[in-house]
């Protein structure tokens, strides 16, 4: 099937469950499904409220999308259906005063009478349009008075607007987890409950916007740009990525990792580096072998640091190690040692497949720039690119060489053009492999 961005609702449920259902999430149960959706919504929360970088916080409602149809096609299978879900919940109307725009928002909810919403949906279903536009424009019309920020006149009436809005759909995802937790005894609660989440998905994405002063947030547009009918990562459908953090940590390592923890991009660090190096060659650390060592440095930073600035250069960084932790294996250890430089420790890979994995390292850095502001304040997509050395070690004992020889290949790949991987094999290097 060829997805494209104006299909029907159901159809973005069913292109990403082709995505990830079968590869990334199969294994997982409905609660770690739910457990992401929870750390996602936390994200979210945590850059728009806290932080105050509505750009950031944007990144998550895709996210917050399509966790929450994971959880969907876990729970329901192939009888999942979000159009009729959404329509049976909300059809066209407010389901306690049966109105459009609702008119009970100002007082005290009344009983919701199931027998009037239920010939409601009879009545309106099939007029409902079933794009993912569709049903923004429709809880739009029904609900946009009441949210509080389409009207706001002040940053804190629109900040307040948003957390009624923020708090109302963690509430719905609370409520979610106890239909999930009963619903062996009582089924259609649980479709409720989800109808309820994505309801108040779609007033955040119809709102959020109005704290930068932009335009609406088409809800398509929004998904297609996260989701373009494949992984947006490793471009493929299904995804091939390597399960790992998608990001920083929302919260600190504990206490007691943090001296091995780099504060900035959350990788292990010089120390963590050092330590793993000597257990490896004195035997305290056990690891497969072949194991290859490998050596990665950003290509031109100081450019980036001088055309914006440092804390461009960290955005930067952490940039890198996301990518990194995206296409890296989960068993593969991953340190800063410097302050552009960075180490991969890779037990029980040959130099040739660590030499594909750095490959779409490298095509995924070149596929997806991060946005930052120049020192005049435009915005500006930033592109970094890395030069990476790679030595393999069929002895542990021999680690600290490896990563050694790793380090002269990857000044070899700066030389020779950057943007490359170099391989050091014996006392020589195969020629630097071209972007």
């Amino acid at each position: 099937m060829r997805f494209q961005k104006q299909q029907n609702l159901n159809e973005w449920v069913e292109m990403l469950h082709q995505i990830y259902g079968r590869s990334q999430n199969y294994a997982k149960s409905e609660y770690e499904i739910h457990s992401h959706i929870t750390e996602v919504c936390g994200a979210f929360g945590k850059y728009l409220f806290k932080k105050r970088l509505p750009e950031r916080a944007i990144d998550f409602l895709p996210k917050m999308f399509s966790w929450g149809v994971a959880l969907l096609k876990k729970m329901k299978g192939s009888e999942a259906n979000l159009e009729e879900m959404l329509l049976t919940k909300y059809p066209r109307v407010c389901p306690y005063c049966v109105q459009s725009p609702c008119t009970c928002w100002t007082q005290e909810k009344p009983q919701l009478d199931a027998d009037r919403v239920r010939n409601e949906f009879h009545r309106n279903a099939n007029m409902q349009g079933r794009s993912v536009n569709h049903f923004q424009l429709m809880f739009r019309q029904i609900y946009e008075e009441s949210w509080g920020t389409a009207k706001a006149t002040s940053p804190d009436e629109l900040l307040t607007g948003l957390m009624k809005q923020y708090s109302r759909l963690i509430e719905e995802l609370s409520e979610t987890a106890e239909a999930m937790r009963l619903h062996h005894l009582y089924p259609s609660n649980f479709n409720n409950e989800l109808a309820d989440y994505f309801a108040w998905w779609f007033g955040l994405a119809s709102s959020v916007h109005h704290i930068e002063g932009r335009t609406m947030l088409l809800a398509e547009d929004l998904l297609w740009e996260a989701y373009p009918g494949y992984c947006a990562d490793c471009t493929l459908c299904p995804c091939d990525c390597r399960p790992g953090p998608v990001r920083e940590l929302l919260s600190k390592p504990a206490l007691n990792d943090l001296s091995l923890i780099d504060a900035l991009t959350q990788a292990n660090n010089r120390r963590a580096y050092d330590d793993d190096i000597h257990a490896a060659g004195t035997g305290a650390l056990t690891l497969a072998t072949p194991a290859t060592c490998v050596r990665i440095d950003v290509d031109n930073f100081s450019d980036i640091n001088n055309r914006f600035d440092h804390a461009v250069g960290d955005a930067a960084l952490r940039h890198l190690v996301t990518v990194l932790r995206q296409k890296v294996r989960t068993r593969d250890r991953l340190y800063r040692v410097g302050g552009d430089e960075f180490a991969l420790l890779c037990s029980d890979l040959s130099s040739q497949e660590a030499e594909g994995m750095l490959g779409r390292v490298q095509q995924a850095l070149r596929d997806r720039p991060f946005s930052a502001r120049n020192k005049i304040g435009d915005k500006a997509d930033v592109r970094i690119t890395v030069s990476v050395g790679l030595c393999t070690s069929a002895n542990l004992k021999d680690i600290a060489t490896g990563f050694s020889n790793a380090d002269t290949a990857a000044i070899r790949s700066k030389d020779t053009g950057r943007d490359r991987i170099t391989v050091w094999t014996g006392h020589a290097f195969e020629p630097p492999r071209d972007a």
